[in-house]
């Protein structure tokens, strides 16, 4: 099934999809079933501005406060026209550098545009294939989101695409998933599993999570804290690769597990509105639990050099998976 067919079946019950629509300028499409709507901004990385959990009414999406303004040259850079939220970040996720005499810009496939593919259409299940091509080099990104009816979870399944016939590429990859508001208040908390450790990448220090020593006492770190609390960029060895984060104000949890072999780091990101400098000047209260190839913030070619990076042969394939489960109840 092609993009955008004009006859294909519209349905307003069980899974579906309605596409051949623009928010604010920018091409979407919204996928759903009976506890789960999802709105994708194809022209901006496909990345979701709603994941709304029916039961509840939460989107677990979080907006910053600068919002979402239209499409426009001027703002085309990943930090600039970062609104929060999440985003898929390829070839680079930490700073724009060069390798092998091209410029790969930080999270490159969450600035430019995704096409999709209509794969399955039926009330039980839906499957949708979003295509990225990166300019920078010649890797292309296929992942196919899943949702079935009735199911709270959601299942996305990637493959990274060498079109070089001879030269092997590498890269680094993954998920930067942010959350704040409505769903992250100070009331929300992180479950990890037993044998979950935390990391400075700086210190070299790590702990057994969820404590943090330092400075003569212990942080939890799976607490939110009081906004203005400034905490360092960590990260999590989770031995299982899953967490979950819990909203008992909003009565819903949202579990996500992925493939940690091809992520085997967890960047804890934490701005308790205690960041003053661009791009948030103090307006939000935020953290991240983002699944990364590297640790943090390694370049491209700083992980080449430590043999972090992902590696694609010539015409080779590298694959991955992500899953989100809303889970109602958030203690």
């Amino acid at each position: 099934m092609g993009e955008g067919e004009w006859y294909r079946p519209l349905r307003n019950a069980g899974c579906r999809i309605t596409d051949g629509l623009t928010f604010k300028g920018y091409r979407s499409l919204l996928l759903e079933n009976e506890k789960v709507l999802i709105h994708l901004l194809l022209d901006k990385g496909g990345e979701p501005i709603r994941w709304l959990h029916k039961p509840t009414d939460t989107d677990f999406i979080w907006i910053a406060g600068k919002g979402l303004g239209p499409s426009h040259p001027l703002y085309s850079e990943y930090e600039i026209s970062y609104i929060g939220g999440w985003q898929e970040m390829f070839p680079e996720v930490s700073y724009t550098s060069t390798y092998r005499g091209a410029t790969v810009h930080r999270g490159e496939s969450a600035v430019t545009p995704w096409d999709y593919r209509i794969i399955r259409d039926d009330p039980d299940e839906i499957r949708v294939l979003l295509i990225n091509q990166i300019r920078s080099l010649p890797l292309r990104t296929e992942k196919q989101i899943v949702l079935t009816a009735g199911s709270e979870t959601v299942r996305i399944e990637e493959t990274i695409i060498n079109l070089s016939p001879a030269t092997p590429l590498e890269a680094n990859w993954g998920h930067h998933l942010a959350y704040g508001r409505p769903f992250l208040g100070p009331d929300s908390f992180i479950t990890l599993d037993e044998g979950a450790t935390v990391h400075h990448p700086v210190t070299g220090e790590s702990w057994a999570w969820p404590l943090m020593s330092g400075g003569g006492s212990d942080t939890d770190l799976s607490i939110m804290p009081a906004p203005g609390t400034k905490r360092d960029l960590l990260y999590i060895s989770a031995p299982d690769s899953k967490y979950r984060l819990h909203s008992p104000r909003r009565g819903v949890s949202l579990e996500v597990r992925w493939d940690g072999s091809v992520w085997p780091y967890l960047w804890y990101w934490q701005n308790f509105q205690s960041d003053f400098a661009a791009p948030f000047f103090g307006c939000d209260y935020n953290i991240g639990l983002e699944m990364f190839n590297v640790p943090p913030k390694l370049t491209l070619g700083e992980a080449v050099e430590r043999k972090l990076a992902l590696a694609v042969p010539p015409s080779g394939r590298l694959s991955s998976w992500l899953e989100f489960e809303a889970i109602p109840g958030g203690e």
